[in-house]
């Protein structure tokens, strides 16, 4: 039988080479034996087949072979996913030995391609990057299950213009270690260290920090929240900024709660205004039109306050029924709601709906600017006044309103308004109006306002004078091996340390996420395998035991993120806004 092997050369079937693959991927689990791989390949031979289809075809058999009863499957399943990758590579980058190639040469082959941004060359020697590349250890590869190498190879592994492979994994690890580095004093120590939580891995980077760290476009922000405006330019305003950062990977909270109702005033005339469903359907079509590199869909997070008029078209935005002019499927609405609501709500209670423009005309504030006993002061107040226009309907209709969208679509998201804006450390530099499409981000906003255009000689500028943009920089621990306490001190430790750099090394789609990111320097420390840890430890879910141990894991986690937050500030300085937090 005759095989086609990559370089599209031909040659005799030697079966004993196919098995020596297959008795190498099933080496360490002696439960998954060779032969039943041997067996179902057999009857996929033909003549002419490629030894790619083959490695596929074996690939595909172990996947299927993967069950509770027998889950090493799936790692015999990656071990002959990682052969696959070695081989591509090595015929991609044309290097004679199987395994890792030559990380110098990898790292300038890929820049004069465009695919590596020039400034690691810039900030690591020719010395430096061969001894980076010696300290690679490619057995960590095997620590990845079928899924989890499928999509670092499907997402996330550097590709040339034909989707040809030309990074495996140890070195995209290493790439990012490096990139999240370069600016430290130590910086080959502290590449090394990044690269042995990432590699071990005991953490993870958020997406776009994984696909975007060393190459041109080095965007490494997961989340952005904007804050709109009631007027024209700054509703466009942050469709533009959504734009872009969605196309540099990011998702996006956006929050429109300051907009005026349906039925509002625009310049005098009465009932003209179209009310915040327009513009949300705005945000729907640019996060349909402009996704995250291609890596993911668009995604975007609409807030509105619970008191707003347009509440309950808004609650309808994702339901089945109804006017599809009034819809918007592809968003994440989430509703606001103050301490005040929930009372009423309990207390079957009446509500009242108010538009915010008009509150801002006749009152001289925006109830919306403020949080717990002064928004109740605020919304008594607007209720008490005779000249505001106000929807009155019982909370528990809302209530029921947002169950049955929760029901049917998974939405709205409920953000706690009063109980963040308590627990906020900078509510001396600003307020929390929502959160992001995790509903985990909880920093100052404000809308970013047009000064002056001016424009001469055919040239137009504008000045603007930047809000709080949000911007979220996450990473997260693998609590499936990070348990003991010494673990989590080094682990965590390491990664404030990663996502500090990332703010300074980031390539920022907008020129205010720079600003405020750098105002504040706030970081998102998160957990990956809870369960697997609860499984490894014995725990039973519901237990005393489990509620201590998760009382004693997060504890220590919050510790020690505050700790080295101390540590890198003394080293490196506080964040500006940090007197007075």
């Amino acid at each position: 039988m005759i095989i086609v092997k990559r370089d599209g050369t031909k040659e005799e079937l030697v079966f004993s080479k196919m098995k020596k693959v297959i008795d190498f991927a099933c080496e360490t689990y002696p439960e998954c034996d060779p032969l039943e791989l041997e067996t179902a390949l057999l009857p996929l031979f033909r003549n002419g087949i490629s030894t790619k289809e083959i490695q596929r075809s074996l690939i595909q058999v172990a996947v299927e072979k993967t069950s509770v009863e027998q889950p090493n499957w799936q790692y015999v399943a990656a071990k002959l996913l990682t052969y696959d990758l070695y081989k591509e590579a090595r015929l991609n980058r044309k290097y004679g030995h199987f395994g890792y190639g030559d990380l110098y040469s990898l790292i300038t082959y890929l820049t004069d391609m465009g695919l590596y941004g020039k400034y690691i060359l810039e900030h690591y020697t020719k010395s430096e990057i061969q001894e980076l590349g010696e300290y690679i250890k490619p057995e960590r590869d095997y620590l990845l299950n079928y899924i989890g190498l499928k999509t670092l190879s499907d997402r996330y592994l550097i590709r040339g213009l034909d989707k040809e492979v030309l990074e495996p994994p140890q070195e995209l690890f290493m790439g990012v270690a490096m990139h999240l580095a370069m600016k430290e004093n130590d910086k080959l120590h502290w590449a090394k260290q990044f690269y042995d939580v990432l590699s071990n891995l005991e953490m993870t980077v958020a997406t776009p920090t994984l696909a975007n760290a060393r190459k041109p476009l080095h965007q490494l922000s997961s989340c952005f929240i904007d804050t709109v405006p009631d007027n024209l330019w700054g509703i466009y305003n942050v469709d533009q900024s959504f734009a872009q950062v969605s196309k540099h990977g990011g998702g996006m909270g956006i929050y429109v709660g300051k907009v005026r109702s349906r039925g509002s005033n625009i310049r005098g005339f009465k009932g003209v205004a179209g009310g915040v469903v327009p513009w949300i359907k705005n945000y729907n079509n640019t996060a349909i039109a402009v996704d995250q590199l291609g890596v993911r869909s668009g995604a975007v997070a609409v807030y509105l306050d619970v008191w707003h008029k347009d509440i309950l078209d808004f609650l309808n935005l994702k339901t089945n029924n109804g006017d599809d002019r009034m819809k918007a499927h592809d968003i994440f609405p989430g509703v606001c709601i103050p301490d005040l609501f929930m009372k009423t709500v309990e207390e079957r209670g009446t509500w009242y709906l108010f538009d915010p423009h008009e509150v801002r005309k006749a009152k001289g504030y925006s109830i919306e600017d403020s949080f717990g006993e002064e928004w109740e002061r605020r919304y008594w107040d607007c209720v008490n006044d005779e000249r505001l226009s106000k929807e009155e309907i019982p909370a528990i209709d809302i209530m029921k309103r947002i169950m049955t969208s929760s029901f049917e679509t998974g939405t709205p998201f409920l953000f706690f308004r009063d109980t963040v804006n308590r627990a906020n450390p900078n509510k001396h530099k600003g307020m929390i109006y929502c959160s992001n499409l995790c509903t985990e981000i909880c920093q100052n906003m404000s809308p970013t306002e047009l000064i002056q255009t001016q424009h001469e000689d055919g040239i137009i500028t504008s000045q603007l004078k930047s809000g709080d943009f949000v911007v979220c920089n996450l990473s997260s621990t693998n609590l499936g091996r990070v348990y003991t306490r010494e673990d989590i001190e080094r682990v965590v430790t390491t990664q404030m340390r990663m996502m500090d750099n990332v703010i300074d090394l980031n390539y920022y789609p907008v020129p205010q996420a720079e600003i405020t990111n750098k105002k504040y320097r706030a970081v998102g420390l998160g957990s990956s395998g809870y369960h697997q840890m609860l499984a490894q430890l014995k725990i039973q879910w519901e237990s005393d035991e489990h509620v201590e141990k998760a009382d004693e894991i997060y504890e220590w986690m919050n510790y020690y993120a505050i700790k080295a937050s101390m540590e890198i500030a003394k080293e490196k300085g506080a964040y500006p806004a940090f007197e007075g937090d």
